[in-house]
């Protein structure tokens, strides 16, 4: 009897799903007989409304399984982790850059410099044993003075050069600053004359040469001598800004012979 019970169960379930069977393929039938029953144009453009609603149907289905499937576990969230530290390094890399560039900029200034230091030492110990040699020389350290006197002849000329040598031996002394004459004694027209520096220098007396240094300077200049004038002996005088006059009367061919210069070849 149970048998029976389940035999007629199956029956009545198995007409039941071929009835819902046969009213969707009737109502499939219906739907599809009315499709073909509209125009080609008007098929055409549902046709294509229902192919783009499938497209756009399967890209939101693929996105959704992209992200539920392609980053689990937190992926997505490590890859924007990862972004942002690729960002950072690359940042760091660029401010590296930048703070080699300056040290490099900084180590070739500090080579320059020692460059000029190693040449301002190189002159000062030049300068230092020009400056033993005029001691030895001289033997004098009262201060400042004329150490020697070099007269040089301009060919064809009454013009001559010449090359003052000036020193400061003084222990301690201060710079000393100021300007030089020249003038020149002896003979013209059978009777002693002197030439004073506006005489010999013409238009370029403007109050003498000016000085300035430490220890020693060398200074030079021209002069010209009236035709006929024979001359004896030369004076230099310096003129400090503070403190008298200073003058030293050297023989005019003494120091033609340059026996009052020297010849040491100044820095």
């Amino acid at each position: 009897m149970a048998a029976g019970l389940h035999a007629a169960r199956g029956l009545v379930i198995s007409d039941g799903l071929n009835s819902s069977a046969n009213m969707a393929s009737t109502i499939f039938h219906h739907w599809f007989d009315q499709f073909n029953a509209w125009p080609k144009k008007r098929r055409r453009w549902v046709t294509g409304g229902l192919v783009v609603l499938a497209a756009v149907a399967v890209f939101v289905l693929g996105a959704l399984f992209g992200r539920g499937v392609g980053f689990p576990n937190g992926l997505e969230a490590r890859v924007h982790r990862l972004a942002a530290r690729n960002v950072a390094l690359e940042n760091e890399n660029q401010s590296l850059a930048q703070q080699q560039q300056t040290a490099s900029a900084t180590v070739a200034s500090l080579k320059q410099a020692m460059a000029s230091r190693d040449a301002e030492m190189q002159t000062l110990k030049q300068e230092q044993a020009f400056y033993a040699k005029l001691i030895g020389i001289d033997g004098d350290r009262s201060g400042l003075g004329v150490h020697s006197v070099a007269l040089t002849p301009v060919k064809n000329t009454n013009a001559w050069n010449f090359t003052v040598t000036l020193v400061n031996t003084a222990e301690n002394a201060d710079p000393a600053r100021g300007s030089l004459t020249v003038a020149v004694e002896g003979v013209e027209g059978g009777k002693l004359t002197t030439l004073d520096w506006k005489v010999l220098s013409g238009s370029n007396a403007k109050g003498g040469i000016p000085f300035a240094f430490k220890f020693f300077q060398q200074l030079q200049g021209s002069l010209a001598l009236p035709k006929g004038f024979v001359p004896n002996r030369i004076v230099v005088t310096l003129h400090p800004d503070s403190g008298s006059a200073i003058a030293r009367t050297l023989d005019w061919n003494e120091a033609l012979a340059g026996r009052h210069g020297i010849t040491i070849t100044t820095p």
